[in-house]
């Protein structure tokens, strides 16, 4: 069988895999984008290059080709709606890639490509039904229910981070609207909190174990805690950061009775402590049985998921069996 080329677009470079029909990556490269050229042609010819130079031959190995870009994504017309890192609004990016790469192309978001790698051959293969949530410098995520994306009319479902509500109302997002998770339970949304606790109440018993520092992240957040025979001063505010993270869980759980919960981004960085801290205080927001039965887990393929989901998306037609 021919193999699928998966495309991951990011905003100064892309990840190019080649993924065949049991979802292994034969083939992994970057291509640095040329702006000046643009950014598909650019894409083209360096990926033919690049094949040519490993003893592929484009037109013979490629049966078709999913890209994954972020943002809001049309998947039914291949049309990127907005996505702010690329500078792009309505996009036909499924047109403009076919008319270059000559090759059925499917196009989908970032975060539900994450999902589909995950559910495929991931931590999420051996369930039907996940939430799936990506945390890093933002919030994202991706509906699978009963082994099929939920993309929504136009592909715009799994926009967590945003949609205001009554998840908290002490920061409003750049979305404009007050009450969304991002700007809280996000990587920087956490590291603000924690600043902001402590410039409200620099007598706070956490903020001794960051005197030193005059900026910290998320990470560094973890490292003090870890470092520190994990005081509990830093686990209460962690909880409190999180808070809005898990209440959306549990919105989502309580709506859709998904098996499980996979979480994936550079949150993922705490380990177990990010799970304990999700499965001990959900139980607040959902009934005793889903409590019981819900699986909170992290997310396996690392960098590698959006480019398997992408193969996966193409290799299916937009129907997942």
């Amino acid at each position: 069988m021919k193999l699928i080329l998966s495309i991951e677009l990011g905003v100064n470079s892309s990840k190019i895999a080649l993924v065949n029909q049991y979802g292994d990556i034969q083939a992994k490269f970057f291509v640095e984008h040329d702006f000046e050229k643009g950014i598909l042609e650019n894409l083209y010819q360096k990926i033919v290059e690049s094949l040519d130079t490993i003893g592929i031959n484009y037109e013979d190995s490629v049966d078709k080709i999913g890209i994954a870009s972020a943002g809001y994504v049309d998947h039914m017309v291949g049309i990127v709606r907005y996505a702010a890192a690329l500078d792009w609004n309505n996009y036909y990016l499924k047109d403009k890639a076919e008319s270059l790469f000559n090759k059925p192309i499917l196009v989908l978001n970032d975060a539900n490509a994450a999902a589909l790698g995950e559910f495929w051959v991931g931590s999420a293969k051996q369930y039907d039904s996940i939430v799936f949530y990506t945390v890093d410098s933002g919030i994202g995520g991706a509906l699978i229910l009963d082994g099929k994306l939920m993309s929504g009319s136009r592909g715009f479902s799994g926009e967590f981070g945003h949609g205001g509500g009554v998840y908290q109302n002490k920061y409003k997002c750049k979305c404009g609207l007050l009450g969304c998770i991002e700007p809280i339970s996000s990587g920087p949304g956490i590291a603000r909190y924690f600043k902001d606790k402590f410039d409200e109440n620099p007598g706070h018993p956490a903020a001794n174990y960051f005197k030193d520092f005059e900026t910290f992240t998320t990470k560094d957040i973890i490292s003090v805690y870890e470092d520190n025979d994990k005081p509990v001063e830093i686990l209460d505010i962690l909880q409190e950061a999180l808070e809005p993270l898990v209440m959306h869980m549990a919105t989502m759980i309580n709506a859709l009775d998904p098996e499980a919960i996979i979480i994936s981004g550079g949150l993922t960085n705490m380990g177990p402590l990010l799970t304990r801290i999700i499965s001990k205080s959900i139980k607040k927001y959902i009934i005793e049985k889903f409590a019981q039965d819900i699986v909170v887990e992290i997310a396996e393929l690392g960098n590698d998921a959006i480019l398997i989901g992408s193969a996966y998306y193409a290799l299916n037609d937009w129907k997942i069996f």
